[in-house]
């Protein structure tokens, strides 16, 4: 063969070798190539899973004071629970030798309470490893330790380790909470953040490969520009590691310019509304992470002594209303500094244990629905089973609209016959709980269909169930809006909707008057009967929230769910913006209402 065919050759092949690098590169990010129902089996065990323990924990726990939240002089933030010195923070660590941390004791306690799966704090905000990283964050004359770490306290042992040990033992999932946010390494945010970039993107490697298996990461925000972070470069690692790994909606959220294309990274594969109930959402998956020992400044994530622990009626409470609007529970405990639990959270998880023992079978590999859960309670549903989930019922009946299919059956978990009545005429269900199959707690009746459960029923419950707006809420019609393109608005007032929405390029906007500055929780209605849309909500200059468009099983079944908060910190005139923001993937929407929803919590 000549030389004059080499060089066209050697460069075909690695034309070929680079493409499929590339394909290789992007296989190893499922967020960017799964269909939905890779990423439905992909989530499987999660979706299952309901309830899982969340532990935050470190050297702060000595101050008795929030966990990162409590160090004065940091660099991101608000003024709210700076009450540490930051030298005496950043030097707690000289004093932690947690010899009370029992991680069999702990997961034993979470496996009888029906938990299945832990996260558990590796680095929080402030910097502080809680295993033995070999990556180096100071340099050797700085005034802290090279690698700011446990091995650096006098414990000396390797909590990551015990308690991954104690998680495989007792067959719960593991996930493993990273801050990316970090107000104490020297080159975060500097410049183009590239060290800072390698330094954190290597502790996250070391915690699938040295600490595994790893079936959940669970990030903490990180801000400023997506051009300071190497995002699709941190997938491709965390997935070179483990291809069925779970991540939370953080890992991206809070940059800023974030392409369209890679939307789906900050989206992760869950929401996690933090500390409250999130919004009945079917169409992807969610989990509420909440405080079991809530402070009353709105912290409590880390051992505050002075905090009030929950009372066992309301924990299950916050459990069975996660269920029923089809997510899970992340509860969160605060361990004590010398590793011990106090007795109050104990004796919580300890009264969980014979309530799930009982009513587990309406919890676990159920689905949220198909009524849309209220303040009456919920309902979770598994092939032709539907379970009641009623929360202080008395003598009066409960009036239900119909489901499609008819009931065969009404019992309690254990068989007790339930009377019930059903009125095709008027649409109805009713049913009345008798005193002696009542629970203090959450009360569970199991109906049994003809056939299966194949859709949520959209809209109230119960015949009389009215919806009720906090004070301060704007809502925003279809009525009102200007929209561009093939967009219609059918019928009028408060019943209007945006339909034909088939293009990708069509907008609608609303003038806003904001008259009382503050912080919004964004609510959107919407049907479609394809998932795959992302819609963004565009208000003012400053403030852009994507959301993927839930499948609602047909266009008239329409679902209200929250897609993240806004805050204005003045009175001011701007415009709400709907618009798709991806073209490739956009599938028919209809839009019944927007509601900016006040919202009155300040820990993030």
């Amino acid at each position: 063969m000549s030389s004059k065919n080499h060089r066209p050759f050697f460069l075909t092949l690695l034309v070929v070798i680079q493409g499929t690098l590339a394909a290789m590169g992007e296989q190893s990010t499922p967020q960017l190539t799964e269909t939905p129902k890779q990423t439905e089996e992909r989530l499987a065990w999660f979706r299952d899973a309901k309830f899982g323990l969340f532990i935050h924990w470190g050297p702060a726990a000595l101050s008795g004071e929030e966990i990162s939240w409590g160090m004065a002089g940091r660099i991101e933030g608000g003024a709210q629970h700076m009450k540490v010195p930051r030298e005496t923070y950043m030097n707690l660590y000289k004093d932690f030798n947690p010899v009370k941390f029992q991680p069999d004791e702990l997961v034993s306690l979470a496996k009888n309470a029906g938990m299945k799966y832990l996260v558990f704090v590796t680095k929080h905000h402030d910097g502080f490893s809680l295993w033995p990283t070999k990556e180096k964050r100071f340099p050797e004359n700085a005034d802290y330790p090279v690698h700011y770490s446990i091995a650096d306290t006098p414990y000396k042992k390797d909590p990551l380790r015990m308690v991954q040990q104690a998680a495989k033992k007792q067959g719960l999932k593991l996930g493993w909470y990273y801050s990316t946010r970090d107000w104490t390494h020297p080159a975060y945010l500097q410049g183009d953040n590239m060290a800072y970039n390698n330094y954190y993107e290597n502790q996250v490697e070391e915690l699938l490969r040295e600490y595994g298996p790893v079936d959940m990461l669970w990030f903490d925000h990180c801000f400023e520009k997506w051009s300071q972070y190497t995002i699709p470069r941190l997938y491709e690692k965390m997935y070179a590691h483990n291809p069925k790994l779970l991540v939370n909606d953080r890992a991206a959220k809070g940059l800023t310019d974030i392409p369209a294309e890679f939307a789906p990274l900050r989206q992760g594969d869950f929401d996690t509304p933090e500390n409250r109930m999130g919004a009945f959402q079917h169409g992807r998956a969610w989990e509420s992470c909440m405080i079991l020992s809530p402070h009353e400044d709105h912290g409590g994530w880390s051992y505050r002594p002075d905090a009030k622990t929950r009372s066992l009626t309301e924990t299950i409470r916050l459990l069975s209303s996660c269920v029923c609007g089809d997510g899970n529970m992340l509860l969160n405990l605060a361990p004590l500094p010398d590793g011990s639990i106090r007795p109050e959270e104990k004796a919580i998880l300890e009264g969980i244990a014979p309530w799930i023992r009982k009513n587990g079978e309406a919890i676990y590999a159920t689905r949220g629905g198909p009524w849309i859960n209220g303040p009456w309670g919920g309902s979770t549903y598994r092939g032709k089973q539907v379970y009641l989930h009623l929360i202080d019922p008395t003598d009066e009946p409960y009036i239900f609209n119909r489901l499609p299919q008819n009931i065969l059956a009404a019992t309690t978990i254990d068989g007790q016959e339930i009377p019930f009545s059903q009125n095709s005429k008027k649409g109805t269900i009713s049913l009345t709980l008798p005193k002696s199959a009542r629970d203090s707690h959450v009360s569970i009746i199991k109906l049994t269909l003809d056939k299966e459960v194949q859709e949520v029923l959209y809209g109230p419950a119960l015949a009389n169930q009215q919806a009720n707006d906090i004070p301060g809420t704007l809502t925003f019609h279809p009525r009102n809006a200007e929209h561009k393109g093939d967009l219609q608005v059918t019928s009028s007032g408060e019943s209007s909707v945006l339909t034909h929405w088939n293009n990708p390029k069509d907008t609608a906007n609303w003038p806003l008057e904001i008259d009382s500055p503050g912080t919004y929780t964004v609510q959107l209605t919407t049907s479609a009967t394809e998932a795959g849309s992302t819609l963004s909500v565009v208000l003012g200059k400053t403030t852009t929230l994507h959301t993927l468009v839930p499948r609602t099983g047909g266009e008239h079944n329409y679902q209200s769910y929250q897609i993240g908060k806004v805050t204005f910190p003045n009175a001011e005139s701007i415009q709400l913006l709907l618009c798709p923001n991806d073209d490739g993937n956009w599938k028919p929407i209809q839009v019944k209402e927007i509601k900016l929803i006040p919202y009155n919590s300040s820990h993030d």
